[in-house]
């Protein structure tokens, strides 16, 4: 009987491939099948990093009056949902907030999604 040139067993590298294989395997899941359902306080965590971002947007100085109203009606639709669903939370509750969310991230997007070019000459 010959001995394993790496000095590890051979059956704890077939179980150590095995396990790879295995966890590998895992990550083949279908997109149809991964379902992140929204909370209240993912929800809130959302609402903060967006207030960020439209926060940011305003002290840029480039928003139109126009586009801060759109904002600010935005920012408060969004709040007044998650905060619905946070203090009564139910299905139809949470799908409100995180359909405002959604509305309110589309309000703060800039104008022009394609990132400027790193070297200009």
């Amino acid at each position: 009987m010959t001995r394993s040139v790496s000095g590890f067993p051979v059956f704890f590298r077939l179980m150590a491939g095995l396990a790879g294989l295995t966890v590998l395997a895992g990550c083949q899941s279908s997109a149809g099948r991964v379902a992140i359902n929204p909370t209240p306080r993912t929800l809130i965590y959302s609402y903060v990093i967006a207030s960020g971002m439209a926060r940011g947007q305003v002290m840029s100085g480039l928003v139109s009056p126009e586009r801060l109203v759109q904002i600010v009606n935005a920012d408060r639709a969004a709040l007044a949902a998650i905060l619905n669903a946070e203090y009564s939370p139910s299905g139809a509750g949470i799908k409100n907030a995180g359909q405002a969310m959604e509305n309110f991230l589309a309000v703060i997007e800039p104008a022009d999604p394609t990132p400027p070019s790193v070297v200009r000459r």
